[in-house]
């Protein structure tokens, strides 16, 4: 039996157990038993519904017919809804062979474009890395030194917000390497922050690094949301 973990599974279950022959066809058992040329319109709900909820979500879930039904292209069209998905799906007149979705040849197929907005967004703020590079040498200058721990999500991801554990090698000290010096340095959470050999415990942004060292901030840098105020970590 399917365990069905959430709604968007319902369309791919229908294509993967209706659609299993090329071109999206599959034979309904229950067509077959039909036995005639042409069912009535009437028919259809009463066939399509039995053959989804018996056979394919097996009580699991319900699908339900949403509007009329109609005759088109020589088929039968209608509206599958099940758990707020709703699927345009046809039925040859014999009732054999149910097509769980459709795609009309003469209209122009959309295309899911994969630089959405959001990616697009994403990209006009990346930080071009000549602009992290000059930032990352200003904060050697100033004395800026990241202890951190490479097994520490807040580590990661503060190291992911300067551009990467490569591009901060300059001024960042990994203390499962150098336990020692991060002994000496008074490191007892990670990351930990040392300006001038002083704790830094402002947010981890970009503006307010740039405030506690007078270096610019890189065009169009964006913190990430969610940033710790307190500079918290791993212990």
């Amino acid at each position: 039996m399917i365990n069905l973990k959430n709604k968007n599974l319902i369309i791919l279950i229908l294509l993967i157990v209706c659609v299993a022959l090329a071109g999206g066809l599959v034979y309904s058992q229950f067509g077959q038993k039909i036995g005639k040329d042409t069912i009535n319109i009437e028919e259809v709900e009463d066939l399509i519904l039995t053959y989804i909820n018996e056979s394919l979500l097996q009580g699991q879930l319900k699908a339900s017919l949403v509007g009329e039904i109609e005759e088109e292209a020589g088929l039968y069209k209608f509206q599958i809804e099940v758990a707020g998905q709703k699927i345009l799906s046809f039925l040859t007149k014999d009732g054999k062979i149910f097509f769980p979705e459709g795609f009309y040849l003469e209209e122009e197929p959309i295309v899911q474009n994969p630089d959405s907005e959001e990616s697009q967004s994403s990209s006009e703020n990346t930080i071009a890395p000549e602009e992290l590079t000059e930032f990352i040498a200003c904060l050697k200058e100033a004395d800026f030194v990241i202890y951190g721990a490479n097994w520490c999500g807040w580590t990661e991801k503060l190291v992911e917000m300067l551009g990467g554990f490569d591009m901060v090698k300059p001024i960042y000290v990994e203390c499962t390497e150098e336990e020692e010096l991060c002994s000496e340095k008074g490191v007892q959470g990670f990351p930990t922050i040392l300006i001038k050999g002083k704790q830094y415990q402002g947010e981890r942004t970009f503006e307010n690094f740039s405030a506690a060292t007078g270096c610019e901030a890189p065009l169009g840098a964006e913190s990430p949301s969610g940033e710790n105020p307190g500079g918290g970590g791993c212990q």
